[in-house]
């Protein structure tokens, strides 16, 4: 009997391997690998424990205090809203909740261990992923390719690790391609998690139509598999179950997780909701399309670094599958995936984290079919090139430990443009925390907060959500999709242009504005600053906060109105250094500026500048302060460093001018400005500098030819050059060139 056993055991191993399509020739097995296992090993950890790094950093989404306000909602009345309540302009409006389970799940994560609790989930669900990904190189062969293909798929997904229901997303797709490459190798245990997958992500993501993408996908492999097709002449056979029986249970698998679909708190409208957020972004005509950086094309809105590092994942995967269709070993699922994900990603910035992760699955579990085949052309040269797998394998390693100490010491999101911090919390730097918690303070009375309906911009509202619901209402928040596009133009409008706001105010009645983003706002604050129905009563480096004079709201407004005539001191964030306070400083330093404060904003540029020496940007606000204080001789040394370490930059050039001519130093202000219009002759800020020198240093008989020269300049685009019309006309008129 045992002897039995075991023949039947060696029979049903042998059934199992895959067996070559007819008419081809067979593979070559490659010359095993040399004994450098255990640098695959650490190389795998490596990566996997960067992933955890990268996703283990400061909040700084700007959606996730509402997500944790919903959560909330949810845990103290056990039910998903169906309406919106946030808001004051859209109130009682149907609102879709897709991702309420994972709001769920971010609040009870809060509840246990606060900010830490949040930050962890999104970092263990980060190291999961790629645990997914590089699970194939858990077997020895060909570990280089697989780790080599994870760890390029993580930098470039690493912009989109951060605590949103997009991570969940990730490890979804992760977990599913893991689990289709599983069953092609002839297993059945991996359809059953299947449709709990979708249940978990329908409740948790408006893009979990993936599901039924990627599966049908790896269905559509089996299908052309079939004797019918004919498509076993040239395609490859390498799963050991028969086709027929693959794609029935494939397709059983796909019917059986449909029911699992509509298990959702909207039933089939929850259903039909991903259409709606599709033809949102999905127009390149549309305003959210042009409005919103994250659905816009990665060669224009990513870092240097990371689009370079998205190219080198195409290039990639690209040649691997010419490589695969060089040896007839076709995979269409895989192909048809790839292209896919790869065309989403073209079309918006958002979608190339998800083209990452799933090239990245796709292609270790490709390797990992086909560890005992050869895929170069040249099996004799992939042999020699074997014998320097270890050294690849070192210097990947050592690119691994180069960004985990970038991420550790937070250099890599401050490269990136995130701003994060590595650790644990949120910063003042990404959400009005103290904006917020000074409103509620000067609004709570006998235990109650005072009812308001504030203006706040789409980075700001979702903190005063979570801060003052249900007795604080938003004109607006970041959920697109219950606004619309026709409402988020009317709200960008009413940000930049200050009649619009007022007669939004005019139909709507605001109580406080709240705005952040200052260098895109500046026209509205100024407004609000000069109108004596609103007081300023709180700025920080973050947020500034304006309250409407009215009767229930004179007290508040009596205490706290800010009157920079008594003086002013920046309120200091907590729990900031570095980088970090030198942003915070710049930002407050600016808006004073622009409220005609330098003074005031003085010792922020020189407190910013003490934090970040070398900061061309930080150097260029000092010299430009001490220049309007006129302070030429100071602003010199700050304006040449600015000057040197970023020499495209027009206006430190500018104000370096004008700090020389100032000074004395007539000639080398005037070849600044020259050398500015020759290059750039619309450059009017430049022509006017030269005709003040002439005219008020030099007193020359040129001022009069050069205002006429700015004036041909402006009215070469009047509506652009709007703001300096003026100016030029009264000079003309002073020197007898204009009536």
């Amino acid at each position: 009997m045992p002897r039995e056993k075991i023949e039947k055991k060696k029979a049903k191993e042998a059934r199992a391997q895959p067996k070559p399509a007819k008419g081809l020739p067979e593979q070559k097995v490659i010359a095993p690998p040399p004994k450098d296992n255990w640098l695959g090993w650490i190389c795998l950890a490596g990566v996997i424990a960067l992933s955890f790094l990268m996703s283990f950093h400061t909040l700084v989404d700007t959606d996730i205090f509402w997500h944790l306000k919903t959560g909330q909602i949810i845990f103290e009345t056990l039910r998903v809203p169906h309406q919106d309540s946030y808001s004051f302009t859209m109130a009682g409006k149907e609102w879709i909740d897709s991702q309420w389970l994972f709001q769920l799940l971010c609040y009870l994560l809060y509840r246990m261990d606060g900010y830490r609790g949040m930050i962890v989930f999104a970092a263990v669900l980060g190291g999961l992923t790629w645990v997914l990904i590089l699970a194939p190189a858990l077997r020895p062969k060909k570990y280089f390719s697989i780790i080599l293909f994870g760890f390029i798929s993580l930098l470039c997904a690493s912009l989109r690790l951060k605590l949103r229901p997009e991570i969940l997303t990730f490890f979804y797709i992760a977990l599913e391609i893991f689990l289709l490459f599983e069953f092609r190798r002839g297993k059945r245990w991996p359809l059953y998690p299947l449709p709990f997958l979708l249940l978990f992500w329908v409740n948790s993501e408006g893009l979990w139509p993936i599901y039924y993408v990627i599966q049908g996908a790896f269905l559509l492999d089996e299908i052309l598999m079939l004797p019918g097709w004919g498509a076993g002449k040239y395609l490859k056979r390498l799963s050991p179950l028969p086709p027929r029986q693959s794609a029935l249970r494939l397709l059983a698998a796909m019917a059986g997780s449909i029911p699992f679909t509509f298990i959702n708190p909207y039933g089939y409208r929850g259903v039909l909701f991903p259409l709606t957020l599709l033809r949102e972004v999905s127009s390149e005509s549309s305003f959210i399309h042009q409005t919103i950086s994250d659905v816009q094309s990665p060669f224009l809105r990513l870092p240097m670094l990371d689009r370079s590092i998205y190219i080198a994942l195409i290039a990639m995967s690209a040649v691997f599958f010419l490589l695969l269709f060089y040896r007839r070993l076709f995979y269409p699922a895989a192909l048809l995936l790839w292209a896919g994900f790869l065309f989403l990603s073209i079309s918006a910035l958002r979608n190339v984290a998800l083209f990452a992760v799933t090239a990245g699955a796709l292609s270790a579990g490709m390797i990992a079919e086909n560890l005992d085949r050869e895929i170069l052309p040249l099996p004799a040269l992939k042999n020699k090139l074997l014998r320097f797998r270890p050294a690849a394998a070192a210097v990947l390693l050592a690119a691994v430990i180069f960004f985990m100490v970038d991420v550790a010491t937070s250099r890599f999101f401050m490269r990136n443009g995130t701003h994060a911090r590595f650790g644990v919390g949120a910063l003042e730097t990404e959400y009005p925390i103290g904006g917020g918690q000074f409103l509620k303070a000067i609004m709570e009375r006998s235990g109650k907060v005072t009812p308001l309906k504030i203006f706040a911009d789409a980075e700001s509202s979702a903190y005063y959500i979570w801060m003052g619901y249900p007795e604080w209402k938003l004109y607006f928040d970041p959920r697109l999709e219950l606004y619309g596009e026709k409402f988020l133009e009317t709200f960008v409008t009413a940000t930049e242009n200050p009649q619009e706001f007022m007669r939004e105010d005019r139909k709507w009645d605001f109580d406080a504005v709240a705005l952040t983003s200052f260098q895109n706002r500046t026209d509205l604050i100024l407004s609000l600053y000069h109108d004596p129905q609103w007081a300023l009563v709180y700025l920080d480096g973050f947020n500034v906060i304006f309250i409407k004079d009215q009767p229930r709201l004179a007290s508040v407004i009596t205490e706290h109105r800010i009157d920079f005539q008594k003086g002013f001191s920046g309120p200091m964030p907590a729990d900031l250094t570095g980088k970090w306070l030198a942003r915070d400083r710049q930002c407050l330093g600016y808006i004073l500026m622009i409220l005609g404060q330098p003074e005031l904003a003085l010792p922020e540029f020189e407190q910013g500048v003490k934090l970040i020496p070398e900061d061309p940007e930080m150097n260029y606000y000092l010299g430009w302060t001490l220049n309007m204080l006129q302070r030429f001789a100071e602003a010199k040394p700050y304006l040449e460093k600015s000057v040197k370490g970023d020499p495209k930059a027009i206006w430190p050039q500018i104000q370096l001018g004008r700090a020389y001519a100032m000074t004395g130093d007539t000639d080398r202000g005037l070849g600044i400005f020259r050398s500015l219009l020759e290059r750039n002759p619309y450059e009017l800020t430049a022509c006017m500098d030269i005709a003040k020198v002439y005219e008020l240093i030099l007193k020359s008989p040129n001022a009069s030819e050069q205002w006429q020269k700015c004036w041909e300049i402006y009215q070469s685009n009047p509506r652009a050059f709007q703001p300096q019309a003026e100016e030029i006309s009264q000079a003309l008129k002073r020197l007898g060139k204009m009536r």
